[in-house]
C-alpha cells in the first residue's frame, strides 16, 4: 500500500521537479513583463507579485539614439539582498509590443536565447551571483531602418534557493532609446549677398555634431549643381551653430543657392544678388522708385529708352519703352523678392537691384 502512495507522490512530484529544474536553467520565454508578453513575468510561475525598478537594463547606445543596423551591447544587472540565485528574461520590442532587431549571445555558457530567440535568458551556470547581485552581457543589433522608439523589457528572479516557487522575489526593469535623428539644416542668416561681397553667415542645425568636427561648406546653384562656392573659413559655434565666410567672386552666377554642409542640404535657402555698383555707361538722369517698391515703380528719364526687368534665374519678365518723362511700370503681379532691373538707350546701360516687397 505504501509503495503505491510513494509512486503516486513521485508521479504527482515529477512535473514539479521538472518544472523548477528547467526554469533553473532559464526562462520557457515569454515572461519579460512586455507588452508583447502580454506583461506577463516569473511571477507566473513563482509566487509573489514583480516589483518594478530602474536601471537595471543599460546599454552603450549613444545619447543621441540608436543607428539602423547597428550592433550594441546590452547589459542586465540584478541586485537582492540575501540572493542565492538570479535568473533573468530580456527581450527588444517596439512601441506597438513587435519583437524587434536581433539578440546574440555573447556569455555561451551563462545565457541564452528563448522564445522562438526573440528574448534571453540565464543557463544554469549563470545564476549564481557575486555577493548580492548578478550580472548578463547580450549583443543587440537594431533594425536596418528607424522604426522608432525601441523598449528594452527584462524580467528578474531573485530566488532563495529553497528548492520550490515560493519566496523568491521578482522584478522587472525597462530601458527605452529612440533612433538617432538625421541632421537637418534649419536656417542661413543673412540669406543673400550681392556679387563680390564677402559675407559671413550663421547656419543653425538640428541633430548636428559639429562640436567634434567642422564640416565643409558650400553653396551650390539651384539651377546649375555644379557650380559652387566654398567657404574660406568656418567657425564652430556650438553643436548646432556655426558661421561660415563666402567671399562671392564679382561675376558669380545670380540667383538662388542650396547650403551644404558636408553631405547635409538646405536647398534654395540663399541668394546671390546682383552687385549695386555694377552699372556700365551709367547716367545720372536715370531715376527709378521706389526702391523697394510694392506694387509700382516710377521710371524718371530725360530720354526715349527700354525698361527690362529679370528675376534672378535671368528670366526676362518686362520688356518696355519708356518715354522722356516720368513712367510708371506696373510690377503688382510679381512675388516678394529681389529682381534685376536694366534701361538701355544707345550704348548706356543702367543696372539695378529692384526689391518687391
Amino acid at each position: 500500500m505504501m509503495k503505491n502512495i510513494y509512486k503516486i507522490l513521485a508521479l504527482i512530484l515529477l512535473p514539479t521537479i521538472l518544472i523548477l529544474y528547467a526554469n533553473s536553467a532559464g526562462s520557457p520565454g515569454g515572461k519579460s513583463g512586455s507588452q508583447g508578453d502580454s506583461n506577463v513575468t516569473c511571477t507566473d510561475c513563482h509566487t509573489g507579485t514583480a516589483t518594478p525598478i530602474n536601471g537595471w537594463i543599460t546599454t552603450n547606445i549613444p545619447t543621441g539614439g540608436y543607428t539602423p543596423g547597428t550592433t550594441y551591447l546590452i547589459t542586465a544587472t540584478g541586485t537582492h539582498a540575501g540572493v542565492v540565485k538570479f535568473g533573468f528574461e530580456l527581450t527588444a520590442e517596439t512601441s506597438t509590443g513587435a519583437k524587434i532587431g536581433t539578440l546574440a549571445i555573447t556569455e555561451a555558457s551563462r545565457t541564452k536565447l528563448c522564445n522562438q530567440n526573440k528574448a534571453v535568458t540565464h543557463r544554469s551556470g549563470g545564476t549564481a551571483p557575486t555577493g548580492n547581485s548578478n550580472t548578463w552581457t547580450m549583443n543587440w543589433t537594431a533594425p536596418a531602418t528607424d522604426v522608432g522608439q525601441i523598449r528594452f523589457y527584462g524580467a528578474f528572479n531573485a530566488a532563495n534557493g529553497n528548492g520550490n516557487n515560493s519566496g523568491d522575489v521578482i522584478y522587472t526593469s525597462t530601458k527605452f532609446v529612440n533612433a538617432v535623428q538625421p541632421a537637418v539644416l534649419l536656417s542661413v542668416s543673412p540669406n543673400h549677398a550681392d556679387q563680390g561681397a564677402q559675407v559671413v553667415v550663421s547656419v543653425m542645425g538640428q541633430n548636428t555634431n559639429w562640436g567634434s568636427q567642422t564640416p565643409i561648406i558650400k553653396l551650390r546653384n539651384t539651377q546649375n549643381n555644379a557650380y559652387t562656392i566654398t567657404a574660406t573659413q568656418v567657425v564652430v559655434v556650438t553643436n548646432t551653430e556655426l558661421q561660415a565666410t563666402f567671399d562671392l567672386p564679382t561675376d558669380a552666377t545670380l540667383g538662388m543657392y542650396d547650403l551644404m554642409a558636408d553631405a547635409v542640404v538646405l536647398p534654395s535657402c540663399f541668394m546671390i544678388t546682383i552687385l549695386n555698383a555694377v552699372v556700365e555707361n551709367s547716367q545720372s538722369d536715370y531715376l527709378l522708385y521706389p526702391n523697394p517698391a510694392t506694387d509700382k515703380i516710377q521710371i524718371e528719364t530725360s530720354s526715349s529708352a527700354v525698361f527690362s526687368l529679370f528675376d534672378l534665374t535671368g528670366k526676362l519678365l518686362i520688356k518696355s519703352s519708356i518715354e522722356a518723362g516720368n513712367n510708371t511700370i506696373d510690377i503688382s503681379k510679381f512675388q516678394k523678392g529681389i529682381y534685376v532691373s536694366v534701361i538701355e538707350n544707345g550704348d548706356s546701360k543702367n543696372v539695378k537691384k529692384l526689391i518687391i516687397r
